[in-house]
């Protein structure tokens, strides 16, 4: 990992949305016909989307680009990847990139962003709930189809939608670095009972799907790229058993809001839907 100061701003030259075409390639390991390419990036960026990248001196080391979506009636922006090498992972310049993405948002009028990420990977939820304050309310079932690429595994590729109100108090407060602690969360009550096989992989073992309670957890494993790597089959029960509980308790009025980390595990918090965030 490199520290050191990066910038982050507009795309400019039309070199530099290559490189960031180059790094859909080096991030993610993608087929060059599903990378999207430069030209489409130029149109995006000048017709109503967003792209902006972090800069080493003349290096683009991280990108995040979106373009203007519509649903009843209503405008949002829609970020569509967000990426960074790996060699500069740790810096949080993810989280760098999604603030000035939002800066960018509220400068063309809207309030709301969106982007899809996969329930198991826990890194990526702790940055999407916990740091930038957003939730989720939706479940998207296979939304790429099933992927080649080594960051799938050759699972489904199932998402979470987050809804990130961007002007909200919850994400206000996660701007200046106020985030809620949650004492106590490990006595709450748990969607799944799970167990850890004689390989030392966490396996889920029974499902609730009955739960009546304000707030309860759904436990995964805290590193679901390891366990596809050892095994395929139960990273795949793994993806079919987490798809039945959220799909249950999202059409029952829940959310998810929050994640939790142990050593071992990774649990997601769900509390029932209010209001206001």
């Amino acid at each position: 990992m490199r520290r050191v100061s990066v910038e982050i701003r507009g795309l400019e030259a039309f070199s530099e949305y290559e490189a960031c075409a180059q790094l859909q390639l080096d991030v993610w390991g993608f087929a060059e016909i599903n990378v999207v390419p430069a030209g489409h990036l130029v149109a995006m960026d000048h017709y109503g989307g967003i792209c902006l990248g972090a800069f080493d001196g003349n290096k683009m080391v991280g990108f995040v680009c979106g373009f203007t979506g519509w649903d009843r009636g209503r405008s949002y922006h829609h970020s569509h990847m967000l990426a960074v090498l790996p060699d500069y992972r740790g810096q949080r310049l993810g989280e760098k990139l999604k603030w000035a993405q939002r800066e960018r948002v509220l400068e063309q009028g809207l309030d709301v962003v969106n982007w899809t990420f996969d329930p198991l990977q826990a890194p990526n939820a702790n940055l999407n709930l916990n740091r930038l304050g957003s939730i989720v309310r939706k479940y998207k079932v296979n939304l790429y189809g099933v992927s080649e690429s080594p960051l799938h595994g050759g699972l489904p590729t199932d998402r979470f939608e987050a809804h990130w109100d961007i002007e909200s108090q919850r994400v206000v407060k996660a701007l200046r670095q106020e985030w809620e602690g949650w004492p106590g969360w490990e006595e709450l009550p748990r969607a799944n009972r799970t167990s850890v096989s004689d390989a030392g992989l966490l396996r889920c073992d029974e499902l609730d799907l009955e739960l009546d309670v304000e707030a309860f957890l759904i436990e995964f494993p805290k590193t679901i790229t390891e366990l596809m790597a050892q095994d395929q089959k139960l990273a795949l029960d793994w993806r079919l058993q987490t798809r039945k509980l959220f799909q249950q308790y999202f059409e029952k009025g829940y959310r998810v809001d929050g994640l939790h980390r142990t050593e071992s595990s990774a649990y997601y918090r769900l509390t029932r839907e209010r209001d206001t965030d």
